[in-house]
């Protein structure tokens, strides 16, 4: 190819792009990383000597890391080579970003103009309300993440030194601080977090970069400056996700304190931190300080529960998130007490919003039960092992009870739609398809009774 052919392919190409609507581009963006880091992880260099990587096991890796699920089918730590493990880093690091936010910060890097379309999608990509101020906000992003990552980096570097030589130290201290932020739950080493499930050092500060990843950029950026939750949002979302850690630890201390694979090896303040160390880690980061195997099937199901709910809207995990949670127990408390509205913290929520949590639920519900459906008849296993693996997948989690790497081809490929799809957000995919869009109600028919 001349370069004159390739310089028309590229002109075509950005044309091409201008015509996408806010949903498609970002619908666009994240397959291109993924298609990328495919073809990255395919090259020699980013496996260790001996090993080979196969198409579909790299391209579910590179859906797994951009989409920082953190479900692996080969191990980071010692299939990949450091060059593998930093492309799989550089890849978490993107899709926890968002691909509008390294496309905008590119830009700008540039000295090339944001366009108003692109603002829609940074809009839509953060739960924004306006997209006035998006190139501000996206500054904003990075300049937390850098602060952020840059502290957890050195506390784990701090607690890594006391096992590991300097460089290995260095570099897993960088890699599982970007992967917690990102709430990736990537790991390089071969069983995760097992090792440190006594340390505090590793377990509060791993714990806290996923909360602060997972509550969302809107929210971090409102106690930066204002130092106090003063929007709905912010209160609505740090209310459920504190709600949602309590409640985690103490069932989790109920059903596991006995158990001798799990909880029961321990003294009573290493099951507590260990409890609340896999409370956290449901909310979309997939971390584990004891064996996810080896749990009952009431804590399975139970985690289940938190992955699905996952993480909070604008922040770097998956599921319905938290504010969904919250609005449809609202909706269930004004139901049960005949009130028309819903209303939260003394507000009261719009309705378009209640209509559209609502909508999320259910088609995260369904994506679930496809998803779940499709593994059922694909594989052989545990039916619990393979639903946990499909809403692990639909929330981004990353937990597994052993199945990823035992998955069929066509397995894989179910996983990686549902990684993708839970990523991206239901509501964004569908747009891009056409499928979702705003129409005028032109024809308003008699209303009747239904019963319930």
């Amino acid at each position: 190819m001349t370069s004159e052919s390739l310089l028309a392919l590229l002109q075509s190409l950005r044309r091409r792009l201008v015509l996408l609507s806010p949903a498609s581009l970002v619908l666009f963006g994240f397959s291109a990383l993924i298609l990328i880091g495919t073809v990255l992880l395919l090259f020699p260099f980013s496996v260790a000597s001996g090993n080979a990587m196969r198409f579909i096991d790299a391209l579910f890796t590179a859906t797994s890391a951009v989409c920082v699920t953190g479900l692996v089918v080969v191990d980071t730590g010692t299939f990949f080579s450091l060059w593998g493990q930093i492309i799989i880093l550089i890849l978490i690091q993107f899709g926890g970003l968002g691909y509008m936010t390294v496309a905008t910060l590119l830009a700008l890097a540039l000295r090339r103009r944001i366009e108003y379309r692109d603002r829609l999608a940074i809009r839509d990509s953060f739960s924004l309300d306006v997209p006035g101020g998006a190139v501000r906000f996206v500054l904003d992003v990075l300049r937390y993440v850098l602060w952020v990552e840059g502290v957890g980096f050195l506390l784990l570097f701090v607690a890594f030194l006391r096992h590991f030589s300097l460089p290995q130290a260095f570099f897993s201290a960088l890699f599982h601080s970007v992967s917690a932020f990102c709430n990736a739950g990537f790991s390089v080493f071969s069983n995760s977090l097992e090792s440190f499930a006594l340390d505090p050092l590793v377990n509060l500060t791993v714990i806290g970069l996923i909360v602060i990843g997972g509550i969302g950029f809107v929210v971090i950026r409102e106690l930066v400056e204002h130092r106090r939750l003063s929007s709905l949002h912010a209160k609505t979302v740090v209310t459920t996700t504190v709600a949602l850690i309590a409640l985690g630890t103490l069932f989790l201390l109920l059903t596991e304190s006995s158990n001798p694979t799990t909880l029961g090896a321990f003294p009573f303040w290493g099951k507590l931190m260990a409890a609340l160390f896999q409370a956290v880690t449901p909310r979309t980061a997939g971390f584990s300080t004891i064996p996810i195997a080896c749990l009952r099937p009431v804590s399975a199901l139970f985690l289940m529960f938190l992955m699905f709910v996952g993480a909070s809207p604008g922040g770097t995990g998956g599921g319905v998130k938290t504010t969904t949670l919250a609005l449809l127990l609202a909706l269930v408390r004004s139901a049960l007490r005949g009130q028309e509205g819903v209303a939260l913290f003394h507000r009261r929520v719009a309705r378009s919003t209640v209509r559209r949590a609502l909508a999320v639920f259910c088609f995260g519900l369904g994506l679930v039960f496809f998803s779940t459906t499709f593994l059922f008849a694909t594989e052989k296993g545990n039916s619990l092992d393979l639903a946990f693996e499909a809403v692990s997948a639909f929330g981004t989690v990353g937990l597994s009870r052993g199945v990823t790497s035992n998955l069929s081809d066509l397995g894989k490929l179910g996983i990686i739609v549902t990684m993708f799809l839970g990523r991206v957000g239901i509501f964004t995919a569908l747009v891009a398809m056409g499928v979702a869009r705003e129409r005028k109600e032109l024809l308003v028919y008699p209303e009747e009774r239904v019963l319930v």
